[in-house]
């Protein structure tokens, strides 16, 4: 029996794919440079490995169980790299350019953007409306 996927699920999937993909990629051979930075720009360490790792397992197990799920997992990613991005950002205001330190943080602001407009906007039900 073929399974069907809600749009937040496939969504799930997706994120899924992403974030272990950029957990595979710290084993591709001239991704990391000497200095330990993905592309030369982004330093990756163990943590942040094991929490690509988390975060892709955790968006292929909800976007393989429910829509309910995914919609959990977006809230709780959001919520996450919001968190993530204000730390990381004030936490390095005095220690790096300010364009510099907006530009690291960009991959997380755009995936705490996309997490809480999926959460919010995708496969919610329609309004319900009286009939006259």
């Amino acid at each position: 029996m073929q399974k069907h996927f809600s749009t937040i699920q496939k969504c799930a999937l997706g994120f899924a794919a992403l974030f272990l993909g950029v957990y595979l990629l710290d084993y591709v051979p001239g991704i990391m440079d000497s200095n330990g930075l993905m592309f030369g720009l982004f330093h990756m360490s163990r943590l942040i490995d094991l929490g690509h790792l988390g975060a892709g397992a955790a968006g292929l197990v909800a976007g393989l169980v429910s829509g309910r799920a995914a919609r959990l997992y977006f809230w709780l990613l959001a919520i996450w790299y919001t968190i993530d991005v204000v730390t990381y950002f004030f936490g390095h205001l005095h220690t790096l350019p300010l364009l510099t330190n907006f530009l690291v943080n960009l991959p997380h602001i755009l995936i705490f953007t996309a997490a809480y407009w999926i959460a919010i906007n995708v496969d919610k039900p329609k309004a319900w409306t009286a009939s006259a």
